[in-house]
């Protein structure tokens, strides 16, 4: 099988939730997807042997996880090599505000800028409202927030956005664009050195 790479930021969980239904959903397409954490040490070992790489990150404070930033710009040169996409994880997808979006938009270009990045297919998808995880503060403005924006404001529990039919329609999308066909070539980890065959 081909081996794509699946590497992801996550602050709450949301994202990394996403990455693992991305994995999945490649995995049922007859491809190996090897998961990876840009924080973790395994992120460091990541050789440039995969056919595809999709990037994974949430907005938080206008800005993408730092250990994502540092993967991506030290892996930049081999990510220009192949079919690649980011993404991308916010609340403000879930909304219809087009200020948002075109904040949105801005926010991906900074992050791309600062990278020297450009992936293939930029895709943006809802996160989720975790108000059990967050302190005093935080619930109290991301609740504001919410209610300006009519969304959900009970802070009892948690609210998920991700709209899973549309992550699943967005790998058959990045399989069809990369033009990726499983074969019987296979890497079975993403920090593994050289590739073995089936």
């Amino acid at each position: 099988m081909k081996s794509v790479l699946v590497v992801y930021a996550t602050t709450e969980g949301q994202t990394r939730k996403i990455a693992e239904f991305i994995g999945a959903a490649l995995a049922e397409r007859g491809f190996d997807a090897g998961l990876v954490d840009s924080g973790s040490d395994a992120a460091a070992m990541v050789q440039p042997v995969c056919a595809a790489a999709v990037v994974c990150g949430s907005v938080h404070r206008h800005r993408y996880q730092r250990a994502l930033v540092r993967f991506v710009k030290d892996n930049a040169g081999w990510l220009a090599g192949i079919p690649t996409a980011f993404v991308a994880v916010s609340l403000t997808a879930a909304g219809r505000d087009e200020r948002g979006r075109a904040d949105l938009q801005e926010i991906v270009a900074a992050f791309c800028r600062r990278t020297g990045w450009a992936p293939t297919i930029i895709r943006h998808v809802a996160g989720a409202l975790r108000y059990t995880q967050y302190n005093f503060v935080e619930k109290w403005m991301l609740r504001r927030i919410a209610a300006e924006q009519g969304g959900d404001t009970d802070t009892s529990r948690d609210h998920e956005y991700t709209d899973w039919d549309d992550v699943t329609r967005f790998v058959g999308e990045f399989v069809a664009t990369a033009g990726l066909q499983p074969d019987g070539h296979h890497v079975a980890d993403p920090t593994a050195g050289t590739a073995a065959t089936d």
